[in-house]
């Protein structure tokens, strides 16, 4: 699951990238090159220090989340068409896109207006899909003209796509047609996912009173955030509770990530490992084999699988089996959250 923090000049990205991933400062270029800083989160989960406390294993593995800031791009983030072809040439493999928008007073530019900043920003994602399309188009014409009867059903699907782009309508609001097989190599940026970051002052931790659409929009104090992930876990409790934070920005972002792109973890126990492993939500119990290993999916022959909830209440694996907790699926069950799965298979 790989999200890129975007947002215009001044929005504090860096910060917000730095409070996610426990880093410090921001990567300086060489001769004024943009940089792709990628940093990989740990997703905390009591279930998996639940498990490692029984099981024992040599090894313990949480889900993760990378996140992606394009650092070294002053002057670029506020020349706008500029930024467009940054995130086109770095961000196109991202999920979905992390919007970072200031609400706090700069020296520079003065009093913020966040709900200005994501219409100009939503509106260059859309020109630049736009300007995407008609690229395309013009070269499907040309090849319909010389008897290429199979670019006709591109075409039909691009021309929807513009009609939403001229309608000022980003392409996440038609998910059946931005998720259609062949679009899939577009990556359109009004296409991802959308969580909006409100990166406030220090001293306020109320979102703005304006709308960001069908958006969902939390709050990060980034500065504060930042410097709380520098610190040993003691002191970053006491921070938090001096400044009356109740969940850090890492855990409430990551939630809202999880969320956002409809995903879910289930998990495998042993002497070895016991892991956590991210796939879509309903994903098929053959599909969520293939996360494991390509030759467990290609010999799957049972799941056997117990609830979280289950097995603790049992107090370990005899005990759930012993209460009929624990069953057999086939390949279409569609796993859930929490599911603790041992994959039966023959290659």
């Amino acid at each position: 699951m790989k999200l890129g923090i975007v947002g215009l000049g001044k929005a504090g990205k860096t910060a917000i990238f730095n409070a996610l991933t426990g880093r410090e400062g921001e990567t300086v270029p060489p001769g004024g090159q943009v940089v792709p800083a990628l940093g990989v989160v740990s997703v905390p989960d009591p279930r998996v220090d639940w498990l490692s406390a029984l099981y024992k294993p040599k090894k313990t593995t949480c889900a993760q989340i990378t996140y992606m800031d394009l650092q070294g791009v002053a002057g670029a983030a506020d020349n706008k068409r500029e930024y467009m072809s940054l995130l086109l040439t770095h961000m196109r493999p991202m999920d979905a896109f992390i919007m970072v928008l200031r609400n706090f007073i700069d020296p520079a530019t003065g009093a913020p207006d966040a709900a200005r900043d994501f219409r100009d920003l939503e509106d260059e994602f859309i020109l630049a899909d736009l300007a995407s399309v008609e690229k395309r188009l013009e070269k499907l014409e040309a090849e319909l003209k010389k008897g290429r009867k199979s670019a006709a059903s591109e075409k039909e699907l691009l021309l929807q796509c513009a009609d939403i782009f001229n309608s000022e309508k980003p392409l996440r609001t038609r998910p059946d047609l931005a998720a259609h097989p062949e679009l899939r190599g577009y990556t359109f940026l009004s296409a991802k996912p959308l969580l909006v970051i409100v990166n406030n002052a220090d001293e306020d931790d109320m979102l703005p009173d304006v709308s960001f659409g069908d958006v969902e929009a939390i709050v990060v104090r980034g500065k504060l955030e930042m410097e709380l992930a520098q610190l040993p876990h003691e002191e970053a409790a006491a921070f938090m509770r001096d400044f009356g934070i109740s969940e850090s920005a890492v855990d409430r972002v990551i939630h809202s990530s999880f969320a956002l792109l409809d995903q879910v973890s289930f998990l495998t126990v042993g002497e070895d490992e016991v892991k956590a492993w991210t796939i879509p939500r309903d994903t098929p119990a053959l599909e969520a084999a293939g996360a494991i290993h390509s030759d467990i999916q290609r010999g799957f022959i049972r799941a056997e699988v117990v609830a979280y909830e289950d097995l603790k209440k049992a107090g370990d694996y005899a005990a759930a089996r012993k209460a009929a907790a624990v069953r057999l699926e086939g390949k279409t069950y569609p796993v859930k959250d929490g599911d603790i799965i041992n994959f039966r298979f023959n290659v």
